[in-house]
């Protein structure tokens, strides 16, 4: 992992949201919050769009809004 390729604040948030799918709710634990696995879940999302978790958020409030 190179973390000069890597926006910080990105990552982090990509850690906050992805241990969403750990021992949070026990129906889709997916990492049982291991950091590790949860790490390389961010990272792959922002490997594939770098502001991945930005856009997310953004989708979210839409779909909250339209609810």
């Amino acid at each position: 992992m190179d973390w000069s390729q890597i926006d910080l604040e990105q990552f982090r948030r990509g850690l906050e949201v992805e241990l969403e799918h750990g021992s949070i709710d026990p129906q889709t634990n997916v990492t049982d919050d291991d950091l590790l696995l949860t790490g390389k879940i961010a990272w792959a999302h922002s490997k594939e769009i770098s502001d991945y978790y930005t856009w997310l958020d953004k989708m979210e409030t839409e779909a909250e809004s339209q609810a």
